[in-house]
Parts: structure tokens; C-alpha cells; sequence
């Protein structure tokens, strides 16, 4: 996740060329949760949403709207194919 939000990184790029293309709504993956440093943490969850949200706010998404969450993992493809009790 750090990598791909710090200064330059393409999660910002991303956003705001999702945002310029006119994007009215977002949803947004929080991948790898199933890595065995993270193993589904609520707290990891929690925290990439909290730096995530300033950042899309101040591209022009309003959070409460145009933005929805949802943990995943592209590997095993939980919440990805089907819903799970995440």
C-alpha cells in the first residue's frame, strides 16, 4: 500500500486520472489482506482508509458519496468473486 501512495506513486495517479476522465464514483480495493503480516486486520483495513480518504477528498470525490471500501485478496480472490464475512 505504501508504495503505491507515496508522493508519485500510482494509486495518487490513478485516482486523479479516474477523477479527470470524469469518474463520478470509486470503488477501491484494499488488496492483500490475506498476506500473513496483515491476515484480514480490521486495524490494517482502517488504516489504509484513513490515509486514502484526505487524499481522494482533496482530488474532488466526496467520501460519504462517491466512495466505497472493500477488503480483498486478488490471490485467493475473496471478495472478489463472492461476497465473504469480512
Amino acid at each position: 500500500f505504501e508504495t503505491g501512495f507515496e508522493k508519485g506513486g500510482q494509486t495518487r495517479e490513478h485516482a486523479m486520472l479516474a477523477k479527470t476522465a470524469g469518474v463520478k464514483h470509486l470503488v477501491v480495493l484494499i488488496n492483500k489482506m490475506d498476506d500473513p503480516t496483515v491476515n484480514w486486520s480490521l486495524d490494517r483495513y482502517e488504516e489504509c482508509k484513513e490515509k486514502l480518504v484526505p487524499f481522494l477528498k482533496k482530488v474532488g470525490f466526496n467520501p460519504k458519496k462517491d466512495i466505497h471500501f472493500m477488503p480483498c485478496s486478488g490471490l485467493t480472490g475473496a471478495n472478489l468473486k463472492e461476497s465473504s464475512e469480512l
